[in-house]
């Protein structure tokens, strides 16, 4: 591919953008979406009038995909669901694409098809296929998701590099730890090579240290608080959140229903809302409670590569997307719930206790 070549160039469809004029006779010109690697033809569209033709880019998404459902209206009633009856669904999926955008938990590039990358300040006018009829804004969106990267637009780290240290400093502060790996200071197998840059990070903190006369790395005393710090962490993080793993709610009571097997998990956005660090949470109880052991490649080297963390931390930014009133609601009813089962529990348990006390056989 030549450094000027589009990097989109989808061949034209062959089922052409139905224009129903005697359904929306102020429209001028149609705009077709298409996410990534999509066919043509399976794209969204919606035929809009001229004067939003004048709008840059970023201000005619921010029009017609408002996160508002009531200023959503006038823009459903023009989706041609005759000719499409997915449309609606489809424009639910791109509002939410933009939603996630503003939240930060992705990127999204926009591309022409067969032409340039578009900055959101570019006039959409100046991009139209005019050689169509009605005239066509044909976008390509890529949408990307990176924990990392949200981590670091949270201010969890400094950096990319500063998170994957800390991360796989972690990790291996784990296995040597509480798994009793052992790594030596002069490895000669290439993936425990690897590894020694990682351990170093763990030395300069004090977490571990390399006697001379072992020829292995040990976990220190402040490696063992560290670690017995880790696991608690990651304990009362299951203790206190697990119940949210299987959400069910109501739309119009606003009733919640937990553990049921029909729900959504909603750690994430409530680890947000709880002042957690999502990234961290996850890392930490997927690797204290023995997800990480169990992975099908081999760890020292899946803790070198960022997209192996990318992949473990997906749910991180692929979360669903919930109200914060609502999310406020959910919350205080998941710890009624875990009151109510404690309580039970515990009768229970007394029950038991006072029938084995009047007989004991």
């Amino acid at each position: 591919m030549r450094d000027d070549a589009p990097k989109y160039a989808k061949p034209p469809d062959t089922h052409p953008v139905p224009w129903r004029s005697s359904s929306v006779a102020d429209s001028g010109f149609v705009v077709r979406i298409t996410l990534g690697e999509m066919l043509i033809e399976d794209g969204f569209w919606i035929a809009l009038p001229n004067d939003l033709a004048l709008l840059s880019l970023g201000e005619l998404f921010k029009r017609v995909f408002p996160t508002d459902r009531s200023l959503q209206q006038p823009f459903l009633q023009r989706l041609d669901v005759k000719g499409n009856p997915d449309l609606p669904e489809m424009y639910d999926a791109l509002v939410e694409v933009f939603i996630r955008e503003e939240l930060d938990l992705c990127t999204v590039d926009t591309y022409v098809n067969h032409g340039a990358k578009l900055d959101d300040s570019v006039t959409i006018g100046q991009h139209l296929a005019t050689n169509d009829n009605p005239p066509v804004l044909d976008l390509v969106l890529e949408q990307r998701f990176s924990a990392i990267d949200y981590a670091v637009r949270r201010e969890d780290f400094r950096d990319a590099g500063e998170a994957l240290t800390w991360m796989s400093s972690r990790v291996l502060l784990y296995f040597v730890g509480a798994l009793e790996y052992v790594l030596p200071t002069e490895p000669d197998d290439n993936a425990e090579t690897a590894l020694l840059p990682i351990a170093q990070a763990l030395v300069e903190e004090g977490l571990v240290e390399r006697p001379a006369d072992s020829g292995t790395f040990e976990i220190t005393e402040l490696g063992m608080e560290a670690l017995h710090e880790m696991t608690a962490e990651a304990e009362n993080v299951i203790e206190r959140y697990e119940v949210f793993a299987d959400v069910l709610c109501d739309p119009e009571t606003g009733e919640c229903d937990f553990g049921a097997g029909l729900g959504i998990d909603l750690r994430i956005p409530i680890y947000e809302a709880e002042g957690l660090s999502p990234v961290r949470a996850v890392l930490l109880v997927e690797l204290c409670d023995g997800e990480l052991v169990r992975i099908d490649v081999d760890w020292r080297l899946a803790i070198q590569d960022r997209e192996f963390f990318e992949a473990l931390l997906l749910p991180v930014v692929e979360r669903p997307l919930v109200d914060a009133e609502d999310l406020d609601g959910i919350i205080d009813s998941g710890f009624v719930y875990m009151e109510q089962q404690a309580r039970e529990t515990s009768l229970a348990d007394e029950d038991a206790r006072l029938r084995r006390s009047i007989d004991p056989y």
